[in-house]
């Protein structure tokens, strides 16, 4: 079984989103920290927990994973965020993922980058 992380990471790469430039897992490379000019998802593993709980052991497991998304500075006018997001979370849906908390919008003073943080959760039999 793959990482929960490395489960969204494919089912993201096979969307071929076109507003989308890079997904990292786990963290971003320093290199990295300061770009502005692309738009990153970063993929954090938030649960990875027995489920399914019976005779005293477990047949599952729980899984979850934080979605970041950091929009590039810039955003052109026909471009609406709020679409492609939901576009992603009915992609998760249909993949099983279940969508726990879809958070508001901020954005960062010092870059002007519009940001999205998503939670999900999965549980999966062994």
């Amino acid at each position: 079984m793959l990482l929960p992380v490395s489960q969204v990471d494919s089912l993201v790469n096979s969307l071929s989103l076109t507003w989308l430039d890079k997904v990292y897992l786990n963290a971003i490379p320093n290199e990295d920290l300061d770009n502005t000019t692309s738009t990153v998802m970063l993929l954090q593993e938030t649960d990875s927990s027995p489920a399914y709980l019976a005779n005293s052991t477990f047949k599952g497991l729980a899984m979850g994973v934080e979605i970041q998304i950091f929009y590039k500075a810039g955003l052109a006018d026909d471009f609406n965020p709020l679409e492609a997001e939901i576009a992603l979370m009915k992609s998760l849906k249909q993949a099983g993922w279940l969508i726990v908390s879809s958070q508001h919008h901020t954005t960062d003073p010092d870059t002007n980058q519009v940001t999205k943080t998503i939670y999900i959760t999965k549980n999966e039999m062994l």
